[in-house]
């Protein structure tokens, strides 16, 4: 069991290579598993994305129909002589050449950090991103965890920003409340399938430092049920056959324990980094709950869904403190990013989120498929109920 939670947190921290090919000219990088999501969808180009001197390049036709403009010869000009383009979109009017670090915006020069490019590999032309979508008036974020471009209306990302903001305060003064997560795993090994499912359900004090909790692991058909407290720096555990036990914790555990909350107050608030990504690489849709704000797309917020991971290994008993700043793997391939998060649209607490992702990795004749979801609820904010000893 220890094996598999540790392969968990091998795909939950991996850090993505991707495949070189030279050219002559310039350092130029295949990125086949770079993701673009614009207005919180992935977007599957037929033309390899590139990487040129750090900066990600996209496929110049297709990108922009992607961000809204015209596929016409009126919106979308190619100059085959001075091998350059002109970009028209509602007011703005964007010229790129090939090879040159000079564009210009409604006539006002910019420089680019690199120039549109014609990779001789497939003899496409390929733009700046970051460039052109800024410049057609898009916020643009860089995902380095899931190595994802985020792309959205500036106008959308500003709203979404503005909620998550609300949520974290809100979330912050929350110090007491009930919860639910579920941690669903399949690993596909040389077609040798395996599930691991981790849940836990309960109510946490923050102030007090109380909680009392069920935690469930199902494997290999069976189910292991675990209930526990940890109240005033003691640990109780309930055995069927004894009722509950006491311990006291040591000097060591009651780190351990501190700690433990430390982590879990993560959970009720999201940081800068996880709302930068999730304000561009996410939208709001429309519930069917008028109570309810739904948002969600084609992305994820990483830290987020690392620190429930540490969460859930952590509330389960017998499981040994791991450590995550060493796991590394080299050919790890991330897809399939989701993420949903439903708030109350009053108080903006937030109701429930789910985010899933899957892994493909290849060690010598080892393929090894993962699906992994996580799913978290909070309910009954700062409620009229007490977590006592049993």
């Amino acid at each position: 069991m220890r094996k598999l939670i540790f392969c968990l947190t091998v795909f939950l921290f991996s850090i993505i290579t991707f495949t070189s090919v030279s050219s002559a000219a310039q350092s130029i990088t295949e990125t086949p598993d770079v993701k673009i999501v614009i207005e919180g969808k992935n977007v599957i180009y037929n033309d390899v994305t590139i990487n040129v001197e750090g900066r990600i390049m996209l496929p110049l036709r297709e990108v922009l129909t992607n961000l809204g403009v015209k596929n016409d010869y009126e919106h979308i000009i190619w100059d085959n002589a001075k091998k350059s383009v002109t970009v028209k979109k509602d007011d703005k009017v964007i010229y790129l050449e090939a090879g040159n670090t000079i564009a210009t915006v409604n006539g006002e020069e910019f420089t680019v950090d690199v120039p549109p490019i014609i990779y001789p590999k497939n003899n496409r032309t390929y733009i700046p991103a970051r460039f052109v979508a800024e410049s057609l008036g898009k916020a643009v974020v860089w995902d380095a965890e899931t190595r994802s471009v985020l792309i959205s209306d500036k106008e959308s990302y500003s709203q979404i920003k503005d909620i998550l903001d609300k949520s974290t305060k809100a979330m912050k003064d929350a110090k007491k409340f009930k919860f639910g997560m579920k941690n669903e795993n399949k690993y596909l090994v040389n077609n040798s399938e395996t599930e691991f499912n981790v849940g836990l359900i309960g109510e946490i004090d923050l102030e007090n430092k109380a909680l009392h909790a069920i935690s469930s692991v199902k494997i290999f058909g069976m189910e292991f049920i675990d209930e526990f407290s940890l109240i005033d720096g003691c640990d109780y555990k309930y055995d069927e056959e004894n009722g509950w036990s006491k311990e006291e914790l040591s000097q060591s555990q009651l780190e351990e324990y501190n700690k433990f909350f430390e982590v879990f107050s993560k959970l009720v608030a999201f940081n800068e980094k996880d709302i930068e990504k999730m304000s561009a690489g996410l939208e709001i849709i429309k519930s069917d709950n008028t109570n309810e704000i739904v948002i969600k797309g084609d992305a994820l917020a990483f830290e987020y869904m690392i620190t429930i991971a540490k969460f859930l290994i952590s509330g389960m008993r017998g499981i040994d403190e791991l450590s995550y700043t060493d796991v590394r793997t080299n050919e790890v391939d991330m897809y399939g990013l989701y993420m949903e998060l439903t708030l109350d649209k009053n108080k903006y607490y937030v109701k429930e989120i789910v985010m899933s992702m899957d892994c493909l990795a290849q060690e010598g004749f080892v393929r090894e498929q993962s699906n992994f979801k996580v799913s978290v609820y909070f309910e009954d904010f700062n409620g009229d109920f007490d977590i006592i000893a049993p």
